[in-house]
């Protein structure tokens, strides 16, 4: 019959954590059962599927971007990462965030044919049917709907962005400010649509740095009349500070678009009368600027 031993006289032993075989001594020290990660660890990149071993990916990745796939199609290098599709030409490039994308297809056998959520169209050649075919099928998995939040690339760049070292930190700030070409095209636009910048309307810079309204661009075109003191009166009196500011006019007829936010006129009926003075004022301007 079996007995019991009393448990001093046991020599007790301890499972390694991690369940592999080995045994620890009571009071010996073993590795530790806790292991840190960072919050990238969370979203590895995913391995590199190239056409010929030679290609280099011809763009600066973001922080916790990776490419995926990387090959040519007619004249051009194209690459698919978890952020964006980028085929570059000899002489130009194309550059997409994929969650841009509405609908991607093959047309005429070796043309990919991509529509964009602001109406843009891409076309890509490829020398082959199989080709096509097999980047269409990447690109369609690229695009998507994600099976849940973290899948989107926002997650994955926040978390590289945490652990970058003090001098990365405005490696891409770029990014997020409007270059010189922003700038440009503005004023080309203003230009182009015909608008008296001499007489009638004028920019303002009272949004510089996005100091009166986050949501609006810092260059606003208002009726040349109308100062930066009566702007901000206006922004207190619009949802959100959404002045109301010209952003289109019909180069025949001298119409105009102009986008605003409601005014906050209350259960009393509250006005502002810089406000109206404004809007009458963007009326008055279309008048005199035919």
């Amino acid at each position: 019959r079996s007995q019991v031993r009393p448990l001093e006289d046991q020599e007790a032993e301890l499972i390694e954590p991690g369940g592999f075989g080995g045994c620890l001594r009571m009071g010996e020290e073993g590795p530790p059962s806790l292991e840190y990660i960072q919050a990238k660890d969370l979203f590895p990149p995913k391995e590199l599927v190239k056409e010929e071993e030679s290609l280099q990916v011809p763009f600066t990745v973001l922080q916790g971007e990776g490419v995926e796939y990387l090959g040519h199609a007619n004249d051009a290098v194209i690459a698919i990462s978890n952020y964006r599709l980028h085929i570059k030409f000899k002489d130009s490039v194309i550059n997409v965030p994929l969650r841009m994308m509405e609908s991607v297809e093959c047309r005429d056998m070796f043309q990919l044919h991509i529509v964009c959520k602001d109406s843009k169209v891409i076309r890509c050649h490829f020398s082959t049917f199989k080709q096509c075919q097999e980047w269409l099928k990447r690109l369609t998995r690229a695009i998507a709907r994600p099976a849940k939040p973290e899948d989107l690339f926002a997650f994955a760049y926040h978390a590289w962005c945490l652990g970058v070292c003090v001098d990365e930190e405005d490696q891409h700030a770029h990014l997020c400010r409007p270059g010189d070409h922003v700038r440009y095209r503005f004023e080309m636009e203003l230009v182009r649509m015909g608008f008296d910048l001499q007489n009638v309307w004028r920019v303002s810079d009272i949004n510089n740095n996005y100091k009166l309204c986050s949501s609006y661009p810092q260059k606003l075109l208002v009726p040349v009349w109308i100062t930066d003191k009566e702007l901000e009166n206006v922004a207190s009196f619009r949802s959100w500070k959404r002045i109301p500011v010209v952003v289109y006019r019909h180069v025949r007829n001298g119409a105009v678009i102009a986008r605003c936010s409601q005014p906050e006129i209350s259960w009393w009926g509250w006005r502002n009368a810089d406000d109206e003075y404004l809007v009458t004022s963007i009326a008055k301007a279309c008048a005199l600027n035919p």
